[in-house]
């Protein structure tokens, strides 16, 4: 079922948002539930307990205590991949979304035109993400790992590690096969060693790379400018 947040301080623009997430999700035939935030700070508390629970929000940028920006930053930091729509008065802050990672924006003033077009998109986006996996033959198995779960893949001679936001699996393999059969799927080599998915980078520095589990990668200096564009523009 989809969990879809819709979070602004104005009451109308949340009821009729919830309206047309559940007319659409009606017409296609698909589960969902949407839960109403009139203001940033009871999200992020519920972000806090519930990081991995959502998978759209719907997020106002001028709001009473955290504007929609600064909020969309928290819930990064605390782990949150949902797909961030922001909703917004004016383009003015729109360049702002790509720090956060934001998916899409809307205007206010288009909301009744784009809506349909821009959630469709998001849906969209998160069955791409259900379809994709990798395969990995191990000594006992064959598993199949969703691209979603993946943080990153590690080269230690000749065995490779494939670390997930739960589990480790080991194979034997070389990276540079690896990086080829995921090139267009958002896995930037940030080192020699480290395959790493982009959609999972918290931070770029200009030696490390920070991803939204806490650990610290090393970025090698000739890699450095490509992981920041792949952070920058990894399709969230």
């Amino acid at each position: 079922m989809l969990k879809i947040a819709i979070c602004d301080d104005e009451k109308n623009v949340c009821d009729y948002i919830e309206k047309r997430v559940m007319d659409f999700l009606a017409k296609a035939d698909s589960e969902g539930e949407a839960t109403v935030f009139y203001d940033s700070a009871p999200l992020i508390e519920f972000c806090k307990e519930n990081p991995s629970y959502l998978d759209i929000i719907f997020l106002d940028i001028k709001m009473k205590t955290v504007n929609g920006v600064d909020c969309a930053k928290q819930l990064r930091d605390l782990g949150v991949e949902a797909l961030i729509v922001f909703v917004t008065s004016s383009a003015e802050y729109v360049f702002s979304g790509y720090e956060v990672k934001a998916f899409r924006y809307i205007l206010k003033t288009d909301l009744v035109n784009a809506f349909d077009r821009i959630f469709g998109e998001c849906l969209n986006e998160l069955s791409k993400a259900d379809d994709s996996f990798y395969t990995v033959k191990t000594a006992s198995a064959v598993k199949n790992i969703p691209l979603n779960d993946i943080f990153y893949f590690e080269s230690n001679k000749r065995v490779l590690i494939v670390h997930t936001k739960n589990d480790e699996y080991s194979f034997y393999g070389k990276l540079d096969a690896v990086e080829k059969e995921l090139e267009g799927k958002d896995f930037i080599r940030t080192h020699q060693s480290y395959l790493v998915n982009a959609k999972k980078i918290k931070s770029v520095s200009k030696d490390s790379a920070e991803l939204l589990n806490g650990e610290l990668l090393p970025v090698s200096k000739s890699k450095a400018s490509a992981v920041k564009n792949a952070y920058l523009w990894a399709k969230r």
